[in-house]
């Protein structure tokens, strides 16, 4: 046995030396640097894959989590400048609360919104709109998001990194990273159109398009009964668009969703103009 065990241990020294692999310094300066979350903003799968790819010659300015002063600190450690970057963070395309769109049916299962939209679509009477059950705030690791009392997320732009992992959470696709300069937004992400839509949403789009008639940039389509912005075309300005929009589905931050806040679903805001109701 004695001869075995020194046999067994000369083998895994000559295997140790024949098969060492030389590992870069520089990967664990970088890795040192990096705030250790293994988020995946950066687009790989961890940290570690991260700081392979740095040395490797991926950008130093990936790690949304870590922000301007990590790229800043990788940059030194490899000996190159900062590409400059857009801040982002991420933004929630449903208004529907529980006072503005009801349910069709009583869930009763897991608190997961992955697990209620399996479920008969989910009990929300819009098939397109937040299940409200705070999945994302779940996987939230920076705590940017919390859940209102109207069962929507809420996303603290100062916690934000928008390292993306929200977006991908979400079962219904409700929530995108734009850029931090951008104010205004849409609010809904729902394709129904008309009376369907106010029938089950006081805050919903009814694909009456006169955002996209009004808007000064000719930057918004229509495409599926629901407005795209091309916020590079626009500029982010679509402070026109959601003036006139008579359902108020898009989001100005800093300003109060006002007038559709206390409309009971089935009900335009008041002073909808005849040629939205001829568009729906």
């Amino acid at each position: 046995m004695v001869v075995l065990g020194v046999l067994f241990s000369l083998g895994l020294v000559v295997a140790a030396r024949v098969f060492h692999a030389n590992v870069d310094p520089r990967i664990e300066a970088v890795l040192n640097a990096l705030p250790g979350v293994n988020c995946g903003g950066c687009g790989y799968a961890g940290c570690r894959q991260y700081a392979e790819a740095v040395v490797e010659g991926e950008k130093v300015s990936l790690c949304t989590a870590g922000g301007a002063d990590v790229a800043k600190a990788i940059a030194d450690l490899m000996g190159v400048e900062v590409e400059e970057t857009v801040k982002l963070r991420a933004v929630v395309h449903c208004q529907g609360g529980t006072s503005r769109c009801g349910d069709r049916f009583e869930y009763v299962g897991e608190g997961d919104c992955r697990a209620a939209h399996i479920t008969y679509g989910g009990p929300k009477d819009c098939i397109y709109g937040c299940l409200g059950l705070g999945t994302c705030a779940a996987a939230c690791p920076f705590d940017a998001i919390t859940m209102s009392e109207e069962r929507l997320p809420v996303i603290d732009p100062e916690k934000c990194t928008a390292c993306g992992i929200c977006v991908r959470t979400c079962p219904r696709d409700l929530i995108s990273l734009l850029p931090v300069h951008w104010k205004i937004y849409l609010g809904c992400s729902s394709h129904y159109r008309g009376k369907a839509v106010k029938d089950i949403c006081s805050v919903g789009c009814i694909a009456c398009g006169l955002c996209q008639k009004k808007d000064p940039h000719e930057a918004i389509v229509l495409e599926d009964n629901l407005p795209v912005l091309d916020f590079e075309k626009a500029g982010g300005d679509f402070r026109t668009a959601a003036e006139v929009c008579p359902m108020n589905c898009f989001v100005i931050e800093g300003e109060p969703l006002v007038a559709a806040a206390a409309a009971a679903p089935g009900e335009a805001r008041a002073g909808a103009s005849g040629e939205a109701e001829a568009g729906a």
